[in-house]
């Protein structure tokens, strides 16, 4: 049991601490030295069969470890802070504390030089880890701590205040980038590994693949067991976007989820089963990919990870809906999004997208609508302007469902364009085919002199899917409304000719194709 002070109590023992001559400071440094070593000894805890009781110990003293951080901050002792950090980094993660991470990393790298500052030096391998020892930081931990620090800043920015195609801060990407290489012992661990975040976003496909195969590799090499699994699992969800790796990304998921039962880490066995379901259901494998799902919930219902929690929900609602489980799939996407409704986040998105397009798909396009609208507002920043495009793309074929084909044929030409992009086309290399298809309907429904055109778009888009790829019940479901409506504005026979005259088209070609006026 925890025992509280009364406020009046806190206060008056207080004001005796301050009135001993030096105590408080001795006292405050006892507090601080005490509950970073209890943080750098419960962290690893957070990865094997320990893993329940140590989120109940940070959970329990978060408001003593802020209390430290506080101190440390105050006290501007940078190597204090950046430990504290960085062992609190990865819970955290875990408990989706987003608002936490990015307030106490901003304010550890405050407390140094900015590490990825051009001019840029490569970082030499550091074996050593955060946790292996209390402070002082050699040279080389010291300049590890922060980076790793800033790369935590990066990820948990407030990514609706940032414009990440700015100049200055596509240089500052590309500095990250030039400082780490595939391989080194710190990019196998957190938070070394978030440096891919930087290929992620400046669309660097070819060094992504590499970094996630060499990170892999060298996790064998130097004999990092978790390590290997994290990295297994993250490649999974890297690959499975990509339908001709989605095997490898089923294999991947497979190794990480027997490492993670291994090593008693619940939390890595629930995302190495999502990662597996996704693979799954990549693959038009809906009931494994169910299977999977469900027995991830399970695994991050005994940790109490909430928002892990109800994304796999999600996730487990949009493939009953591919199964045809209507009634089940919807009343596990309401659920998960009644959890989350005051404050949007990767479940409220996952979620609003496989119901707003079931709700389309059903008849009630005005619900679906709505949801739609209300993922734009999610999405309408910089950073995920691939997303906003996606959703522009959802609008578009709700208003050609509608009729409404003027409206349709702009928003369709501006998913379009945003699908075009490089980040884009790395991380949903299908999408910008998927908004050719609803392009190709709304120009055929608004303009009907030029369906020989989406007749065209439609056979190219056929041609360019991805290798491996399996059409969902949404994409099928597009796919035959365009073709209806070309056929219906050419006639059966124009229609197969201008398709024969589409096969040809390359996607740049295509795309200007169906943009052109």
């Amino acid at each position: 049991m925890r025992y509280r002070l009364l406020e009046t109590v806190a206060e008056y023992a207080a004001a005796r601490l301050d009135e001993a001559d030096g105590e408080r400071a001795t006292a405050e440094r006892r507090h601080l030295v005490h509950y970073r070593e209890l943080a750098r000894a419960a962290d690893p805890l957070l990865r094997g069969p320990g893993q329940r009781a140590a989120l109940a110990l940070f959970q329990r003293e978060y408001e003593n470890f802020r209390t430290a951080l506080r101190r440390a901050v105050a006290a501007r002792d940078e190597q204090e802070t950046l430990y504290l950090v960085l062992t609190l980094s990865w819970y955290w993660q875990m408990r989706d504390l987003r608002l936490e991470a990015r307030h106490w990393a901003g304010q550890a790298a405050a407390l140094g030089p900015d590490p990825f500052a051009p001019p840029v030096a490569p970082a030499p391998p550091v074996f050593e880890r955060f946790t292996d020892a209390p402070p002082p930081l050699s040279d080389e931990q010291l300049g590890e701590a922060r980076r790793g620090v800033a790369l935590l800043c990066m990820i948990f920015m407030d990514h609706d205040a940032v414009e990440w195609d700015s100049e200055e801060n596509l240089a500052r990407l590309r500095g990250v980038t030039e400082t780490y290489r595939p391989g080194l012992p710190q990019t196998c661990r957190s938070p070394g590994t978030l440096w891919f975040f930087s290929l992620l976003m400046t669309g660097d496909m070819e060094t992504l693949r590499v970094m996630l195969d060499e990170t892999v590799r060298a996790c064998r090499v130097y004999g990092y067991e978790w390590e290997l699994a994290a990295a297994l699992q993250a490649r999974a969800r890297i690959l499975v976007s990509r339908g001709r790796w989605a095997g490898d990304a089923a294999q991947d998921a497979d190794e990480a989820l027997a490492a993670f039962t291994r090593l008693g880490d619940d939390w890595g066995v629930a995302e190495a089963l999502s990662a597996r379901g996704e693979a799954r259901e990549r693959r038009g494998e809906y009931a494994s990919a169910a299977a999977d799902f469900s027995a991830a919930i399970g695994y991050a219902e005994r940790i109490g990870a909430q928002v892990q929690m109800d994304v796999l929900r999600a996730r487990h609602g949009g493939v009953l809906l591919e199964l045809g489980d209507a009634e089940r799939g919807e009343a596990l996407l309401r659920e998960a999004l009644a959890e989350h409704e005051a404050v949007p986040n990767e479940c409220t998105a996952v979620a609003r997208i496989y119901l707003a397009l079931w709700l389309g798909r059903s008849g009630r396009q005005e619900e679906a609508r709505d949801q739609i609208q209300l993922l734009l507002s999610q999405f309408q920043m910089h950073t995920l302007a691939l997303f906003e495009g996606m959703v522009m793309g959802y609008l578009a074929w709700l208003d050609t469902i509608d009729g409404r084909f003027d409206d349709a044929l702009d928003q369709a030409w501006g998913a379009l364009d945003r699908a075009l992009g490089s980040l884009s086309s790395m991380v949903a290399p299908d999408l910008s085919v998927m908004q050719l298809v609803i392009v190709a309907g709304a120009l055929a429904g608004a303009r009907p002199e030029r369906a020989p055109d989406a007749a065209r778009l439609l056979a190219a888009a056929d041609v360019h899917w991805p290798p491996g790829h399996f059409a969902t019940a949404f994409e099928r479901r597009v796919r035959e409304d365009s073709e209806a409506l070309a056929r219906s504005a050419l006639g059966d026979d124009a229609y197969a000719a201008a398709y024969a005259d589409g096969g040809g088209l390359t996607l740049e070609e295509a795309a200007a194709l169906g943009g052109a006026v």
